[in-house]
């Protein structure tokens, strides 16, 4: 029962755009931040290997080793969801929809001026495009990764952003699901509901979701590269947590280096196109590489959990299945467009799924530290409050039957660790507390104070943050907001009151096993 409160999926693994080649933060960014302030000589290297001798697809893009040779259905009508359970969820194959999105009235609707006229106010989440060589988050009018649809689309033909984000629900009427979803246990399974958008011009890196999805393209084109789950042991997949779900691998997607990554070579690999108007049914175990293409790119993401070995078709015999408002459905995991972002959170439904075969297995559930490792007596409160009003002390199996969606989304955020992109405050997580920490003192150490105007630029420009966070942190190191210069006697007095919020909110980033004493040399 340890997982039903530690598990939990990360946004990276779901929006791998801007996913480093490790899961831990290197000192890459620190090396970075000093060059910035004491420059280095560049040492340039190159390969001694002769270009006679160089294996096929070597330092070209990830398909270049041999021809695409896995087929993927394509078919010109949705099936019903019974067939698309026996056909495709249950073995895992993906297959491809062609004009599926056209169905749905977004398709004709959801322009640029169309979304910045009805929903410009909402907000969305922003990465930066990996391909453009950039390692920071774009600030949009909100704060950090985070935009106005009305400030996004005014921007993203212009700059580096790219729209990731929960759907706001405001929207949700305007798109249709394809009736394969319509009905039975897929139709209660709905974990979450994405938007994906930029200007064209992005290319992700070789991954797999957490989820099953049907992605669905509503404007420009997508070029798709699927490897089966089954050649893993062949992509080079990179380090992870345990607790983590989904997986990338290590190679550059753009240049595969075929004499450090030899196994590529044995892979066997699906390409395909898809058009404005069709929909992808991805299975979760499919390594996928997608590069967007068009004056504007907008997609749509029905991300769907399926363990059953079984097909229910519960409620299809009622009513033809047909492609339905989404508005209908009772997504696991919704967002109104403003405040904390859920995306990224675990399945509800598999929540309780896991609290039901414990329960049937050892008998009722008690709530105790043995049973909810990790939880204080204060979160043991919170928990026994949501799950067990009444105050018996356990829960029974019939208990566990009655916890409706509210509650368990309830218990989720209480359980689960919140990911910092999703809230207000993610800048005090994304800019690093030990970075930040080093460069003041390299500043200090150097000039011997510290004036406003360079700890601006620097905060800015190396650190990634902003200019509003900026300034709040000078004058905290001030304690006066008209003063311009930081002296050794702030630093001493005021250092750790200014980083408080930076050091109690920093971000943990495992480090690989083998790996803790390089990255102790390395700091």
């Amino acid at each position: 029962m340890e997982y039903i409160f530690t598990q939990c999926r990360p946004v990276s693994c779901m929006h791998p755009i801007m996913s480093s080649s490790s899961s831990y933060k290197s000192f890459h960014r620190l090396l970075h931040l000093i060059s910035f302030i004491i420059v280095f000589p560049s040492i340039h290297s190159q390969s001694s290997q002769s270009t006679s001798a160089l294996p096929t697809g070597h330092l070209k893009p990830l398909g270049s080793h041999r021809p695409p040779d896995v087929d993927i259905d394509e078919l010109n009508e949705v099936p019903s969801p019974r067939e698309f359970y026996e056909k495709y969820v249950k073995h895992g194959r993906a297959v491809i929809f062609r004009g599926a999105a056209k169905e749905s009235p977004g398709f004709k609707l959801w322009t640029d001026e169309y979304l910045r006229e009805k929903y410009g106010d909402l907000e969305v989440r922003l990465e930066g495009k990996r391909e453009k060589g950039s390692h920071l988050i774009p600030m949009g009018d909100k704060y950090i990764g985070r935009s106005s649809i009305g400030h996004f689309i005014d921007h993203y033909h212009t700059t580096n952003r790219y729209m990731v984000s929960e759907l706001p629900t405001a929207m949700y009427p305007e798109f249709f699901v394809p009736p394969c979803l319509s009905c039975g246990l897929f139709r209660d399974r709905l974990v979450e509901i994405d938007i994906w958008m930029s200007g064209g011009d992005s290319h992700s890196i070789l991954h797999k979701d957490a989820f099953n999805a049907i992605n669905c393209l509503v404007n420009g084109t997508k070029y798709w590269k699927l490897i089966e789950r089954k050649y893993e042991k062949w992509i080079y997949e990179a380090w992870e947590p345990d607790n983590e779900v989904g997986g990338y691998s290590e190679i550059n997607v753009e240049e595969v280096d075929m004499i450090k990554h030899p196994d590529i070579a044995k892979v066997p690999w699906s390409n395909f196109t898809i058009h404005a108007g069709d929909c992808l049914f991805l299975p979760s175990t499919y390594y996928h590489q997608v590069s967007s293409a068009g004056e504007t790119n907008l997609a749509i993401a029905v991300l769907f959990a399926f363990q059953y070995r079984e097909y229910d078709d519960r409620g299809c015999n009622e009513t033809e299945p047909a492609f339905t408002p989404l508005s209908e459905f009772d997504v696991g995991w919704q967002w109104p467009g403003h405040g904390y972002m859920t995306m990224g959170h675990h399945d509800i439904w598999e929540i309780k799924d896991e609290m039901l075969e414990a329960a049937r297995e050892n008998g009722p559930i008690r709530f105790d530290k043995e049973l909810f490792r990790g939880a204080d007596t204060d979160k043991l409160q919170e928990v026994q409050e949501i799950l067990d009003p009444e105050g018996k002390g356990y829960l029974t199996v019939e208990d566990i039957n009655k916890l409706d969606g509210d509650t368990l989304r309830k218990y989720a955020l209480a359980i689960e660790a919140r990911e910092p992109s999703n809230t207000e405050e993610y800048e005090y997580t994304y800019v690093d507390y030990s970075e930040l920490k080093d460069v003041i003192q390299i500043l200090m150490d150097r000039d011997g104070a510290l004036t406003r105007k360079k700890f601006i630029l620097v905060y800015k420009e190396v650190l990634g943050g902003t200019k509003q966070y900026a300034i709040g942190l000078f004058d905290k190191l001030t304690r006066d907001t008209k003063r311009d210069k930081v002296l050794p006697a702030d630093i001493e007095q005021n250092l750790e009151y200014a980083l408080e919020k930076y050091r109690l909110l920093q971000k943990i980033y495992p480090v690989p096993p083998g790996e803790e004493d390089l990255v102790k040399d390395e700091l």
